[in-house]
Parts: structure tokens; sequence; C-alpha cells
């Protein structure tokens, strides 16, 4: 189940940065063309569902982990999903947005699988 249970991290942190990347005017405007931005209520809907998926990521890298080695995961989960979304959003965004979204539901999954177990 470990495996599972760092996908899980991983996948809570990606999701999460996705989401507060999509809140962004920049990024928003990558995906639905030159100009646009996000509704105030799409934008603040966005920067929760991101802020609370990384402190879910940090809480669940805390459980399996401890205090002290699962900040260093977390952080470490972190840095590799920001350095997979600046190698992603520039040149493929709607494949990073598509990515979120599979990611996204496999960590819903991964969660009901590690319930369940």
């Amino acid at each position: 189940m470990e495996p599972v249970a760092n996908f899980l991290v991983f996948a809570l942190c990606y999701a999460g940065l996705s989401s507060l990347c999509l809140a962004m005017d920049r990024h928003y405007a990558d995906l639905h063309g030159r100009g646009a931005e996000p509704p105030a209520p799409l934008r603040r809907r966005l920067r929760w569902t991101g802020w609370v998926a990384l402190a879910a990521g940090l809480a669940w890298a805390m459980h399996i982990a401890g205090a002290g080695y699962g900040l260093v995961y977390w952080v470490g989960s972190l840095t590799g999903c920001g350095l997979l979304l600046i190698w992603l959003l520039p040149y493929a965004p709607h494949q990073a947005m598509r990515l979120a979204r599979c990611i996204g539901g496999a960590a819903v999954l991964a969660a009901i699988a590690l319930a369940v177990l």
C-alpha cells in the first residue's frame, strides 16, 4: 500500500498546484484564449480547492511518514509537481489540465482504496 500512499501525496500536490495556476489570469488565458479571465466565484473556488488539496497532501504525508520526514516528503513532492507544471504549462496547457483532472480522479480512487484496505 505504500506506493498508493505515496501516489496520493503526489496527486494531491499536482491537483492543488494546477488549481492554483488556473486561478491566475495568465494561465486561465492560456487555456481559454487571450484576454479571458476567470469569474470571481470560479477564481475563489479554484484557490480554495488548491489550498485544500495542498493541505490534504501535507496532512497525508505527515500521516504516513511522521511530522519531520512527512514535511520533507511533501516539499519534495511539491517541488516535483511544480517542475512538471513549469514544463507542461507553457508548451501544452491543455494536456497539463487534462493530466490534473485525471490525477485528481486517481487521487480520489487512491484515497478510497486506502480507506477500504
